[in-house]
């Protein structure tokens, strides 16, 4: 009987080249691939947090210019110092280090650096506690432990000193702890105002200054910027020292507007401030594999201030 011998060949070295070069076409075309879709998602992953650090500062700066002027005296404008621009380059050169460089501080009077405030309808002494019953759609502006103050909006003067809440209020019920004493029982009229006062603020620190400045960060780029927050007594003494509101700014512009629409620089006469706020991606990641270059972002909107003259 006859066995056939079977076909042991392999294959040849030129079939295996042809085999190696077709496999390292396809390896490069699918890490490729995968090297932008990963450097997409990451340019993705930068500019949405340099849009949401857009939106965190514009809101910022939208909620203090809408309470400008609130409760302040009649004599006092809403706005103290209104520059153009919140980064100024002397020389253009890039960085704001040099003479004539500079970083103008935005700065506005409210009663209030704390967004909450409700009307009180009534006002009852209960040993050392003053039962406060305001809007029920208002009361939970306030907290345990939060310091307030008492306001009349006729007079645009404080009526009380500050206290602080006592326990959660629930209901229509706001309870202050009056036990430091200076409350005279009938003050308070239906119609007042109660009023979030920050944390650190004296009877006398009235009306508040608020400022905005742009400073450096430690990323050591000109262009990557923090704006900060701080509050001030008129006399400048420091309530609540800067605090970081948005990172990677590049720039903030301001425009000024009086009851017209029209562009101005007299302070008396601003009732609304156009701002626009520009960010960038972080430039220190030229020698990243995946970094697409740098992205910029801006966003821009019109505050009226809502305590001073209508529009």
């Amino acid at each position: 009987m006859g066995y056939r011998q079977k076909d042991m060949r392999g294959f040849s070295l030129i079939e295996v080249l042809v085999a190696m070069a077709i496999m390292g076409v396809v390896v490069a075309a699918v890490y490729a691939t995968f090297i932008a879709t990963q450097r997409q998602a990451y340019t993705q992953e930068d500019v949405i947090e340099v849009q949401q650090n857009l939106r965190a500062g514009l809101d910022f700066m939208a909620r203090d210019i809408r309470m400008a002027e609130f409760l302040t005296p009649d004599d006092r404008s809403a706005l103290i110092n209104a520059p153009d621009q919140m980064l100024v380059d002397a020389n253009n050169d890039g960085d704001y280090d040099d003479a004539g460089d500079s970083r103008p501080l935005l700065s506005l009077v409210s009663a209030t650096s704390v967004h909450g405030y409700a009307r009180i309808e009534e006002a009852t002494v209960n040993g050392v506690h003053l039962e406060l019953d305001v809007s029920a759609t208002t009361m939970q502006q306030f907290g345990d432990g939060d310091a307030v103050r008492v306001f009349r909006a006729v007079d645009l003067s404080p009526v009380t000193d500050i206290y602080p809440v006592t326990g959660t209020p629930s209901g229509d019920e706001v309870v202050l702890d009056i036990s430091g004493g200076g409350y005279v029982a009938g003050t308070i009229r239906s119609g007042d105002l109660l009023v979030r006062i920050p944390d650190g603020a004296a009877n006398d620190d009235f009306p508040l200054q608020i400022d905005y400045q742009v400073v450096d960060s430690a990323s050591g780029d000109p262009a990557m910027n923090e704006l900060r927050r701080r509050v001030r007594d008129m006399d400048g003494n420091v309530i609540e020292d800067f605090q970081l509101v948005a990172t990677n700014i590049s720039g903030i512009a301001l425009a000024f507007l009086d009851n017209r629409g029209n562009a101005t620089s007299a302070l008396d006469d601003i009732v609304a401030v156009q701002i626009t706020i520009t960010g960038q991606t972080d430039a220190t990641g030229t020698g990243r594999e995946n970094f697409s270059g740098v992205k910029t972002r801006t966003l821009s909107t019109t505050v009226k201030i809502h305590n001073g003259v209508v529009l």
